[in-house]
């Protein structure tokens, strides 16, 4: 493939701090206005090194000294999603829950139980199924991966407790 999309693939890690001050940047930038109350929600998700709901985020803001309102928060919520900041994700209960991601094409390979998120850069793993789908005349105009399953600590917290430890 010859777009720059499809370069080799690569692993971006990043902090909450500096999702955080990403985030900031980026309100300041003109995506999202920044308010003490955005900030703080901003800020709470920051802290958040598992998967979030949106019901978990409003109650634990309710409690601040902004007194932040439900509403304030399902919407900032929605913001940061539409805005590629926070990724929804299905979990093994049916519900939803948000993982903090980037703007930008790349892909997530997401752990469904405490939500820690690998961004991956490129698109060269696709190339096999772009090829294979091109085999059957089916020419991809675009695409979304998102993948769920089970990260390296978690895998192996859950073998420690099904083998006693």
């Amino acid at each position: 493939m010859t777009d720059a999309n499809y370069s080799d693939s690569t692993i971006v890690t990043i902090s909450a701090v500096d999702w955080e001050r990403l985030v900031i940047e980026a309100c300041r930038n003109g995506q999202i206005r920044l308010t003490k109350p955005r900030r703080a929600i901003i800020a709470w998700i920051a802290g958040q090194h598992t998967l979030f709901s949106t019901e978990a985020l409003a109650a634990a803001v309710a409690t601040l000294p902004e007194r932040i309102g439900r509403a304030t928060a399902y919407r900032m919520v929605e913001q940061l999603r539409e805005t590629g900041w926070l990724s929804r994700i299905r979990t093994e209960r049916g519900s939803y829950a948000y993982a903090r991601t980037l703007p930008g094409h790349h892909h997530h390979a997401i752990c469904t139980r405490c939500g820690a998120t690998l961004i991956i850069e490129g698109c060269a793993a696709l190339d096999t199924l772009y090829a294979l789908l091109e085999t059957h005349g089916f020419v991809v105009q675009n695409h979304i991966l998102e993948l769920t399953g089970r990260c390296r600590q978690c895998r192996l917290a859950e073998a420690a407790r099904r083998s006693g430890a």
